[in-house]
Formats: structure tokens, sequence, C-alpha cells
């Protein structure tokens, strides 16, 4: 950490004291990963009380920006508030980009007792769910490779496509991380995260960018063959699709909607 980050954290600390909503700071982002760059910003997250969190949900207040703090030029404070209840949440069964992103993470200020070792428990990757997860990833792969991108060339669906592309590099991705062990980050640092991935197919960046570069159906084909020969699915075609309809299509029934099928 370079000393005017840690100025920044030092004298976020002393403001945040004095506020009775605020329980704890805690680093994330490149400071916590020991990856910043002299000009990065400060990522942190803010833990509030129970109350001060309900009251900032309610009324769609969760972030935080501070301009004003930083000593450097360009610098600031970026974060999200949080409680306890959600750290807990988060070991528990939080999403892989929401225990990513809490790698590294260090409290810096707190006023609650064993605060650590609760967000020591974030960042695992989540063993439980792997065998489950990359049979679903491959369901999708199935699909979009031999199905949806099929579709797509016969009706000239040019949104079909490139959608069905966009899907195959995704849970392609999903299945190169999966198999290593390695979090799902999120979609901005995707393909980052595959190129750190030691056991992968051979020329898969290579593929994955000529792929959504140009999308056609024989790429689409191509990147499906190249993913089921790098590891057994384990599943045939017909299951895929109904792993595929009660993923995509019935996800509805347990829980409200995904934001893009409301």
């Amino acid at each position: 950490m370079y000393d005017h980050h840690q100025r920044a954290l030092d004298a976020l600390v002393e403001e945040l004291k004095q506020d009775s909503d605020v329980l704890a700071l805690v680093t994330a982002g490149s400071v916590a990963q020991n990856r910043a760059r002299e000009s990065s910003d400060v990522d942190v997250f803010l833990v509030l009380t129970d109350e001060a969190y309900e009251r900032r949900k309610q009324s769609n207040d969760l972030s935080y920006l501070n301009r004003d703090i930083c000593d450097y030029e360009g610098g600031y404070i970026d974060g999200k508030m949080v409680n306890v209840q959600f750290l807990k949440l988060a070991s528990e069964r939080g999403s892989e980009p929401t225990r990513n992103a809490f790698i590294g993470s260090k409290t810096v200020y707190s006023r609650i007792e064993g605060l650590q070792s609760v967000i020591d428990r974030i960042p695992v990757y989540p063993e439980a769910n792997r065998e489950r997860n990359l049979r679903d990833f491959y369901a999708q792969i199935y699909l979009y490779g031999y199905y949806f991108s099929n579709e797509a060339a016969q009706k000239n669906n040019l949104y079909l496509l490139h959608h069905s592309a966009t899907q195959l590099v995704l849970f392609g991705g999903r299945i190169i991380l999966a198999h290593n062990r390695m979090l799902f980050p999120c979609h901005k640092d995707l393909m980052k995260a595959i190129k750190q991935a030691p056991n992968k197919p051979d020329h898969f960046d290579k593929q994955a960018e000529d792929l959504l570069n140009t999308p056609t159906v024989d790429k689409c084909m191509s990147f499906a063959t190249m993913l089921l020969g790098f590891r057994d699915p384990g599943i045939s075609f017909e299951k895929a699709v109904s792993l595929f309809v009660d993923n995509n299509e019935w996800n509805w029934l347990e829980h409200e909607p995904p934001l893009a099928d409301r």
C-alpha cells in the first residue's frame, strides 16, 4: 500500500469514529490486494448498524464516495455500505463476485469483536457448489453452441448470434475458473482471470476473442466442441436441455425472476 493510500484510510477512520452509524471500516479492491497503482482510488466497505443499513437500503443509498479526504491528485474513496448480517450471509452463501470482492480485505477500524474472522471466511471458493456449477455451465455450452447459434444463423438473427457468442465465452470462462477452483470476479475482469488460470484448453483466449469479434455458427460450434473436449461434462445434450430450462426459463419458481426476465 502506498503511503498516500494509508493516509487516506487513516483520515477516513478519524472521520468515521464520529459517526455512530458506522461500526467498522474494511479495505477492498486493489489496495486490499496489494496491486494498487499510485493513482488508484481506495475501495472500502463501511459496516453500518442494522438500523442505519435498513434506512439507507430503503432509500437506495448504500454507496459511498468521498473526494475530499485524499491528499493525492485524483484520489478518492469509493465504498459500499453493508451490515454484519450481510457479511455473515456472504460467508455462508455469497455469490462468487461477492466473495471475490473481499479478497485481501482487512479491518482497519472496528467496534465489532471478531469481525475479521467473518471477513476471512468470505473470499473462499465454494467447493460444495463446484460439480453442480460445472454441470450447469456445460448445459449452457451445449445449448448456445449447438442450438441457439444454429437458430440464429438460419433465421439471420444477429442479436441471438451475438448473444450466443457472449454466453459461450462467459460460461466457457466459468468452466475454466471452476476447473481451477478460481472465483469468478465479475464480467469486467473475467478475461483477466482466465488468462491467469493454469489449466485450460490451448488457445482458449484467442478463440474467445475471435468468436466475440466476428461470431459465426461455425465458430460457436467449434468453441463448444473445444470445451467439451477439455473435460467430461457428465451430461448428454438431452439432459442439458432440461438443465437449461430449469436454470434459464423456470428460474422464477423458487425466487423472484432475475432482472432481465421481469
